[in-house]
């Protein structure tokens, strides 16, 4: 899906990706919420994991946007690893934000940084957003990875939650 091209588009892609997450969420019965994927062999074992990567990728944006507002270029896409490097990016991410709790204590992060993500993002002039020399570490816009951060990773989200299921 292509990158909006305004503010209001930017957090409407977010909040329908967001919704159509809480569908794929909710349409799993509460008891089977924290039961491993058996048709996935992959990095994320469970919906916990899913839902954590979001999240992860939720703080990564924070971050960024924090360092914007210091005036400072930030680690993109984090401390210690470059593009090259995002398979195992994830990994350090599931695993840093594995807890106990389950999938619902995920699933309530989430929502909590869903949240601060677009009040976050609509405080920002379109300049800030769509003017793809504004950051030279960016190589863009800020709203390609504010999209991919949001939107991109609902899509992701919701494809990895009906493959394992």
């Amino acid at each position: 899906m292509p990158t909006p091209e305004t503010p209001i588009a930017l957090q409407a892609a977010a909040m329908r990706g967001f919704s159509t997450l809480e569908a794929a969420v909710d349409a799993i019965p509460a008891a089977e919420r924290d039961a491993p994927f058996t048709a996935n062999g992959g990095r994320d074992r469970d919906l916990q994991d899913v839902l954590n990567h979001v999240h992860a990728w939720h703080e990564l944006l924070l971050g960024w946007l924090s360092a914007i507002e210091r005036g400072e270029t930030p680690a993109y896409p984090a401390e210690g690893h470059g593009w090259n490097e995002l398979e195992a990016l994830n990994t350090e991410l599931r695993d840093r934000t594995r807890t106990r709790g389950g999938a619902e204590r995920a699933f309530a992060r989430l929502q909590g940084s869903h949240a601060v993500a677009l009040a976050r993002v609509g405080a920002l002039d379109r300049d800030v957003l769509f003017d793809p020399a504004r950051f030279d570490w960016l190589g863009g816009p800020l709203a390609e990875p504010v999209h991919e951060c949001l939107r991109g990773h609902y899509e992701w989200a919701v494809q990895a939650i009906g493959a394992a299921r």
